[in-house]
């Protein structure tokens, strides 16, 4: 493996790492706003399951630099601005970010990994890609809230917002560091664009956000495609 290439994977890692010990703060601040003590109760499962995640990242990552911490800082900015303004005042906001909100991290890394040597393919999709009972579980959940044209549009609106700051942050992310674009190029041929495959890879991850707001009815299928 190249320098540079470790070098980004690192950074790569380390955005990761960050990411999700917010996922994980934010998570466990809902256990809160859970309606009784049975949602609480799966909620602090959940929390659990991100901080060993996050743990599994950090460690990985402390393999592979002396400067975990500080690689982790590099992109904090960015996941700040995310996590910071997630809709997480009530239950209802959190449901969205649930089902909405937190499973975009698992659509990136599950679309990276394939460029990723095997060791950090192995970290990120263990830590990120293996919330499938519980992602469903949360789809479940703000369904049965989804009761009149009110809540699905007040839905629709936190949803595209926290559409908007991912993308936003994904954005500076890729601006404030080339790690992506080394990744990428690295399994790109010759004749094609690193650039146009990391535009693809949002657009990949932006595909498999639709689809579960198709599937809970707050957009129609036409509109995907």
């Amino acid at each position: 493996m190249s320098e540079e290439i470790e070098l980004a994977t690192v950074e790569l890692l380390g955005a990761l790492a960050y990411g999700q010990l917010r996922s994980f703060e934010a998570t466990a601040r809902l256990i809160g706003l859970a309606p009784d003590a049975r949602t609480a109760d799966t909620v602090a499962e959940v929390a659990r399951h991100e901080h060993e995640a996050y743990v599994r990242l950090r460690d990985h990552l402390a393999t592979r630099t002396e400067l975990a911490t500080a690689v982790m800082d590099r992109q904090k900015p960015f996941f700040d601005a995310y996590f910071d303004r997630a809709p997480l005042d009530d239950w209802f906001g959190a449901s969205v970010f649930f089902a909405l909100g937190l499973p975009i991290a698992s659509d990136f890394a599950r679309a990276i990994a394939p460029v990723l040597d095997e060791d950090a393919a192995a970290a990120v999709t263990t830590a990120l890609a293996d919330r499938g009972l519980f992602e469903q579980g949360a789809t479940d959940q703000l369904a049965a809230q989804l009761v009149d044209d009110e809540r699905r549009e007040r839905a629709r609106s936190l949803t595209a917002d926290l559409l908007g700051r991912a993308l936003t942050s994904y954005q500076g992310v890729v601006s404030d560091t080339d790690a992506l674009k080394v990744l990428l190029a690295a399994d790109t041929p010759e004749d094609a664009n690193a650039e146009q495959r990391v535009k693809r890879l949002a657009i990949e991850v932006l595909s498999a956000h639709r689809r579960r707001v198709v599937e809970l009815g707050l957009e129609d299928l036409d509109d995907v495609r």
